[in-house]
């Protein structure tokens, strides 16, 4: 088998929950998400990383989110994961993913088996997943059974040492495959001061699943990691006159403005983005890029780039889109300084003449000290469309 150097532009992930959240979508939007980390390594690598996602309402079967029959994940392309399934359920779903386009591909399997399956059968079937993606050419970067906190998983129980052994042989099992790897994410999110292996305070929004902060920290060690294995791509360099024409420049920048310094002062602000943007034509495919330098800030809710169709039925596409608690609360995105690109999910134009809006929005804590937020190299193109038949 050839070792070949995989496109950083169509990353590919599949497995659980833990995957799919990395997007949400519902009938009129889809985003990428604060509590996914694959979502901060795309921000993170200052969009040199980018896992492709488009708004879909189909239910294939065998893709409904935690088997509930008729339930649509609101999204196609190549986040390959499904909330609630078992390692032989993501194993089923090999056959219609390997139709898509893509050279690498990062796999969570097995933490829904702990309760149920002996640590062989979870090793077995986690070996079976990657040996079939390995046989079709792809580059496989698999991940180690997530750590969970102790009340879901009890400290000393069987649960986590099968986690340990099984963890174990998949980095036997990459050390014995050429173009497989091994992502150790537990490394960023184990608190090394805990008796027990746990997650981080505050990683973890019910001890299984990624709050923000513990997706940034994962996201950030897998933008990092990945910088060996894909090509680095050169910083994006804005022409004036890279403008959209629909004649002779029909992939051109359809803002006119690349920069903005924004100033939130109060809980929610929307700042307009762009400039005079210009509409290229119902049916077309758009997608907005910009680069984002925040400061440290330690009450900071919410930053997201918001791409919203203007038109009657018109949708909207979000970048980093802030992540609620079931009460409704948010949860707070990382206190440290950061710098990265915010790139939407692309986004189909419905019928209207009103062009497409561009915001980039920002949410603080009440009572909370104003942010400044540069943002520079603001894009917004249309694209070709990522609907693969």
């Amino acid at each position: 088998m050839s070792v070949s150097l995989p496109r950083a532009s169509r990353i590919a992930v599949l497995g659980t929950s833990l995957v799919q959240q990395n997007h949400i979508g519902d009938a009129t939007s889809l985003a990428t998400s604060a509590r996914g980390w694959m979502s901060w390594a795309e921000v993170l690598s200052h969009g040199r990383l980018c896992c492709p996602v488009h708004h879909d309402p189909g239910v294939p079967p065998g893709w409904e989110p935690s088997n509930r029959p008729g339930v649509s994940r609101f999204f196609s392309g190549l986040n390959f994961g499904v909330s609630g399934q078992k390692a032989i359920e993501i194993e089923r779903r090999l056959p219609r993913l390997l139709q898509s386009d893509f050279d690498l591909i990062i796999v969570d399997a097995g933490t829904n088996d702990m309760l149920v399956e002996t640590r062989q059968t979870i090793a077995d079937t986690r070996a079976r997943i990657v040996s079939v993606l390995l046989d079709a050419g792809k580059t496989v970067i698999l991940l180690p059974i997530l750590a969970r906190g102790i009340g879901k998983w009890p400290a000393g129980g069987a649960e986590r040492a099968k986690a340990h052994w099984i963890n174990r042989q998949s980095i036997e099992f990459a050390a014995d495959h050429a173009n497989c790897h091994v992502f150790d994410w537990n490394s960023a999110w184990v608190d090394p001061e805990g008796e027990f292996g746990e997650p981080y305070p505050g990683y973890s929004d019910d001890g299984t699943h990624f709050a923000v902060t513990g997706a940034f920290a994962v996201g950030k060690l897998l933008a990092n990691y990945l910088q060996t294995i894909v090509p680095r791509a050169p910083a994006r360099i804005l022409a004036r006159d890279d403008r959209f024409d629909k004649v002779n420049n029909p992939a051109g920048n359809l803002a006119s403005d690349f920069s903005a310094l924004t100033v939130t002062e109060m809980r929610e602000q929307s700042h307009r983005l762009g400039g005079q943007l210009v509409h290229p034509g119902t049916g077309s495919w758009v997608e907005a890029i910009c680069d984002v330098e925040v400061p440290a800030h330690s009450d900071v809710l919410g930053i997201s780039l918001r791409l919203k169709d203007a038109a009657a039925e018109g949708q909207e596409a979000v970048a980093l889109a802030p992540f609620r608690g079931e009460d409704g609360t948010f949860f707070p995105f990382p206190a440290t300084q950061w710098s990265g690109a915010l790139r939407t999910p692309s986004l189909k134009l419905r019928a209207g003449e009103a062009p497409p809006e561009l915001f980039l929005d920002v949410i603080l804590r009440p009572g909370s000290r104003p942010i400044e937020i540069d943002v520079t190299r603001i894009e917004l193109r249309p694209l070709s469309s990522p609907v693969r038949p």
